[in-house]
């Protein structure tokens, strides 16, 4: 089939006198002037958009005196004479010289207009989001257009909403409800959520006093509030009060109960009744609020926009551009030099190429080499033929080049850089003309498994002035002039699939007849094989319709299957996409991450999350949703879309959002694409800007103090009091005082923190001297809020770490399993920087140990302690329960994740009886070990200790089985939710955590949850693991013993 012309009209190139490239180049020499009075000249490819040219030029100028005068890159635009001899502003980059048609071969750089409110509001978001002055963008500026553009239209349109809001509905976005998603409650806790005929009994506080009050647990909130004014009335003989005056307040969080919610929806009340705890609300005047509150709140709206289409290329395209799909050509490129190698003359070095789709070779590497290194160069010119043709390249492929080393003895390859670039850009049109692309260093913990890095983003490393520099020229293949090879529009992909769709009946249609045995093929390969083999994929993509009808969930095995180096295939693909039912949240998440780079799809997954997810789980896994940006193949996505929109619409998840993308903003290799979603975010949010600019500020304190605590000789007691002293001190100062006084703390806007108190405040004795912070709470009644700020720690993998204990919790929770998990917050905030969630009161087990005065071998001492804090026989048993269940909830999080690094000073318990975990800094099997042996022996910790408090001292036997059968039934329940672990982890893969660089360590939770065994034998396989940490407590109490006589 051929593939037409987006139109009909014949565009011949146009050249006008002066400035026609001469003979058959399609060079010439055209001059840049520079606002401070530089010239420069350069030859440029007539044909090449011209924000390829301006990177080249801005580069070069940097060569010349009194670079460092100029502005971004971005701040200036071309100006030029135009046919008419009028001056004329380039307003689009992605055009070239034979477009322009400029009357003279001469260019002038000029500042971009722009009003002083505006350069106002840059230059605090460029502060806020920490952008320097002069750095380079790694991507072109016309993508960075695009991106604007689009963005601003979306946020604009939200910007115009939140002016027509009624109170309700700012007080809504400020204050969003934190509701599960029904009122029901599940059997299994029943028993445990005392739901007394005559109510449950919740806390009221009024300015003179703290009330009791029984509620019914399907009460509204309204009806609440009114029962306290009753309540009040009573007690106090006062007259009538509107209830209307008056709105719920949650006691120590900035958080109000409101809506037509049943009250025990709201997750406050429902942990609070889960802990045995009265829930505490506050009965705030609306008048003293900030913002208004109409009388009568109503339920949030919760309905989504109507998808949109499905993204369309065309209107980008000029009329005379080709489809690619008429070009059967070979694709090739060619190589044109290496510059500023970091080697030695001599050295020798050799260059890989290939394409991928994804983690996919699309076709076989190509090298060259051996290239020897001279003056820091490699003077080479060579074409490189890929074995697959223009017309099959799929819009996500990548091109990926690496540079390797060859030992001089060894003839060991060793990989020194590398870079990825997209074979379509972001107008989906075919790449042409040079480019110079500067290459990331290896960095990589691991050699990957091919000799390119594929996972590698398509950002440029523009912003190392020691980058080695590739230079490619993509040819035009079909000698076009200005037009384009593209992409094919959304209607032709359809009309595709149409054409090559299998005869009906026949192999791989719809209404082909599938066998038993096909089906018992096609299962085992979707269930039970660990990796998909060749037959597998065939038959797979062959019962794709079968997969859809029956097994919708397994899309992430029927997307493995397509071969992506096939245009018909892939177009066939897209089609059934259409038709493709939506996959529930687990398996929608499968498809975000690097293995899925097609465009349709990850818009299928984007819609999927859209109509399932509320605010709250959007929330929960924002952190994979962050970094599953760094997988998109261009600035826009729909996924950076819909995590601005949603931020848009609700405060907390914006500032959630906020700092994920903050603390990464240093990384290069996200610097231009996160910063341009914050800018986005932050200039139609001037309201949060203002709120996270002291936030900010807060931080640059706190690490100014913690800078210098660390340059404080602290060997000995009177040293580190005197310290101490001079870090009160510092905290008493005026600039100080104000800065951390009355903010919203960057772990959670529910966080309202007043003043500090500086006699509380103080800092650890470990290596990076953390600074332990106590804050008044800005609500009088509540609590105090104690927060850990940490320097010099990479709290990505606690993060990590702490937010899938969470999903662990929220799993068993909605199974009816309560296990008493404690995943406290944290928030890195920087490079190594961050802040940790104090919880209190808590103790150490080897401070209780050591307060037993007994050895690390005595079991009583955890008993003994719980015995201290309850005298009283109900009182002890109800500790012993709490230990009971939240030790069974962290043997198993913590053998599913491979937590290593488990002794006495990380474990924690409360006088309560809940034990706890801290210091996440080995995960995925990654233990420690000394002289090559491994210190920790033992599936999980489980020792002596723990089963003697279990027991209630050896006193009730039966608690040891019943302890057994919660693990079980927890592992049981944690294995049926599979894809959406191993989901969550494979989309971390690109965060740069050391433990977490590679999709094959993620597949450890392979080895703990296998998946691959029927429930029978995998509770076998739980049970064998369980009774080896059973005998081997023994172990863990000598690790416990070691760690104390280390201390």
């Amino acid at each position: 089939m051929s593939y037409p012309i987006l139109s009909g009209v014949d565009g011949g190139a146009v050249t006008l006198p002066g400035i026609r490239p001469m003979g058959k180049s399609q060079t010439l020499e055209v001059d840049f002037l520079f606002p401070n009075g530089i010239l420069v000249p350069l030859q440029v490819n007539y044909f090449s958009p011209l924000d390829q040219i301006k990177q080249i030029v801005w580069r070069q100028v940097h060569d010349y005196p009194l670079a460092n005068s100029l502005m971004l890159e971005k701040d200036y635009s071309f100006i030029f004479i135009n046919k008419l001899g009028e001056k004329e502003e380039v307003l689009d980059e992605s055009q070239n010289l034979e477009q322009l048609q400029p009357f003279l071969p001469v260019f002038q750089f000029v500042r971009k207009k722009g009003d002083n409110e505006t350069k106002t509001l840059d230059k605090k978001i460029n502060n806020l989001i920490g952008r320097g002055l002069h750095k380079q963008e790694s991507f072109q500026a016309a993508e960075i257009n695009h991106f604007n553009e689009a963005m601003e239209q979306m946020c604009k349109e939200i910007t115009i909403q939140h002016r027509a809001q009624t109170p309700l509905e700012k007080f809504m976005w400020r204050h969003p409800v934190r509701v599960r998603s029904s009122s029901s409650i599940p059997n299994q806790l029943r028993g445990k959520i005392s739901l007394d005929p005559e109510g449950i009994v919740v806390d009221i506080g009024f300015s003179e006093r703290i009330y009791k009050l029984r509620i019914n647990h399907m009460d509204l909130p309204q009806q609440v509030v009114e029962a306290a004014v009753k309540l009040r009335q009573s007690k106090l003989h006062m007259s009538d009060e509107d209830p209307d005056l008056y709105i719920l307040k949650v006691i120590g969080l900035e958080e109000y109960i409101y809506g037509d919610y049943p009250i025990i929806q709201f997750k406050y009340v429902y942990h609070s009744l889960i802990k045995s705890m009265a829930p505490q609300f506050l009965m705030v005047l609306k008048s003293t609020l900030p913002e208004s509150t109409p009388a009568v709140p109503v339920r949030p709206k919760t309905a989504r926009k109507k998808p949109r289409l499905f993204p369309c290329p065309s209107s980008g395209l000029n009329n005379t551009d080709i489809i690619v799909w008429n070009v059967e050509m070979p694709y090739r490129i060619q190589i044109k030099g290496i510059s500023k190698i970091q080697l030695v003359d001599g050295s020798k070095i050799q260059l890989y190429a290939g394409l991928y789709h994804g983690s996919e070779a699309l076709c076989e590497e190509k090298e060259i080499g051996e290239l020897v290194v001279q003056d820091s160069m490699c003077k080479v010119q060579s074409g490189i033929t890929f074995g697959i043709s223009v017309a099959d390249l799929p819009h996500a492929a990548r091109l990926c080049f690496a540079i390797y080393t060859i030992g001089t003895s060894t003839k060991r390859m060793d990989l020194t850089s590398w870079v990825n670039i997209p074979v379509f850009d972001f107008k989906f049109r075919l790449q042409r003309g040079d480019r110079e692309l500067p290459l990331w260093p290896q960095e990589l913990l691991q050699q990957p498994e091919e000799h390119c890095v594929p996972l590698g983003g398509v950002a440029l490393n523009s912003m190392s002035l020691d980058a080695t520099f590739l230079t490619i020229n993509f040819p035009d293949v079909a000698n076009l002039g200005s037009s384009y090879l593209v992409y094919p529009p959304y209607d032709l992909v359809l009309e595709c699939a149409s054409q090559n769709m299998e005869k009906d009946g026949a192999p791989g249609s719809p209404n082909m007849v599938v066998s038993q045995g096909m089906l018992e093929q096609l299962n085992q390969a979707l269930f039970h094989s660990e990796q998909l083999f060749e037959q597998d994929k065939e038959l797979i993509w062959l019962l794709r319709y079968e997969v859809r009808q029956r097994y919708p969930n397994c899309l992430a095995r029927v997307l493995q299957s397509v071969k992506w180096n096939s245009f018909k295939d892939v177009a066939k693909m897209t089609a059934l996409l259409q038709i493709w039912p939506h996959l529930p949240v687990d398996y929608a998440l499968e498809i975000l991450d690097y293995e899925y780079p097609d465009h349709n799809v990850r818009y299928f997954a984007v819609t999927c999350l859209d109509a399932e997810l509320s605010d709250d789980d959007v929330s929960q896994y924002m952190l994979q949703l962050v970094q599953a940006l760094k997988f998109e193949t261009h600035l826009y996505s729909h996924l950076a879309e819909f995590l601005l929109q949603r931020a848009l619409k609700n405060q907390h998840l914006g500032h959630k959002l906020f700092w994920l993308l903050r603390s990464e903003t240093h990384n290069p290799a996200v610097t231009t694409q996160f910063s341009l979603i914050l800018q986005c975010y932050l200039k139609h949010n001037k309201e949060h800007l203002q709120i996270l600019s002291q936030q900010q500020e807060a931080l640059k304190k706190l690490h100014a103090l913690n800078s210098l605590i660390k340059g404080t000789n602290i060997d000995d007691k009177a040293k580190r009091e005197e310290a101490t002293r001079m870090m009160r001190k510092v905290l008493e100062q005026p600039t100080y005082k104000t800065c951390l006084s009355n903010l919203f703390s960057p772990l959670s806007p529910l966080f309202h923190l007043s003043e500090l108190k500086v006699d509380k405040c103080r800092f650890m004795k470990s290596k990076k001297r953390p600074l332990w912070l106590t804050w008044a709470n800005y609500d009088l009644k509540g609590p105090d809020i104690q927060i850990m700020y940490k320097n010099g720690d990479d709290l990505r993998q606690d993060m990590l770490t702490l937010q899938i204990l969470q999903v662990m919790d929220n799993i068993w929770q909605a199974e009816g399993l309560d296990l008493r998990m404690n995943a406290y917050l944290c928030m890195a905030t920087d490079l190594e920087q961050g802040m940790i969630e104090v919880v209190s009161p808590a103790e150490t087990m080897a401070d209780i140990q050591q307060w037993y005065k007994a050895s690390a071998f005595d079991k009583k001492a955890l008993f003994e302690w719980l015995k201290l804090k309850h005298a009283d026989k109900h009182s002890l048993n109800e500790a012993v329960e709490e230990f009971l269940l939240s030790c069974a909830g962290y043997c198993v999080a913590t053998y599913v994740l491979g937590i290593g690094d488990r002794h006495n000073d990380n474990i924690m318990i409360k006088s309560s009886g809940q034990l706890f975990h801290i210091d996440f800094g080995h995960f995925l099997g990654n233990f420690k070990s000394k002289f090559h042996i491994k210190r920790e022996r033992v599936p999980f910790v489980l020792t002596s200790h723990f089963i003697y408090v279990i027991t209630k001292g050896n006193s009730e036997t039966t608690n040891s089985h019943r302890f057994q059968e919660t693990c079980e039934k927890a592992f049981l329940i944690l294995r049926r939710r599979f894809p959406l672990l191993m989901s969550l982890f494979m989309m971390m893969v690109s965060c740069g955590i050391p433990q977490l660089s590679s999709p094959k360590d993620a597949l450890y939770l392979h080895e703990t949850l296998v998946p691959h065994l029927t429930e029978e034998q995998a509770l076998a396989h739980f049970k064998t693991k369980y009774t080896e940490a059973l005998r081997g407590s023994w172990k863990t109490s000598i690790n416990f013993w070691v760690h104390m006589k280390n201390k």
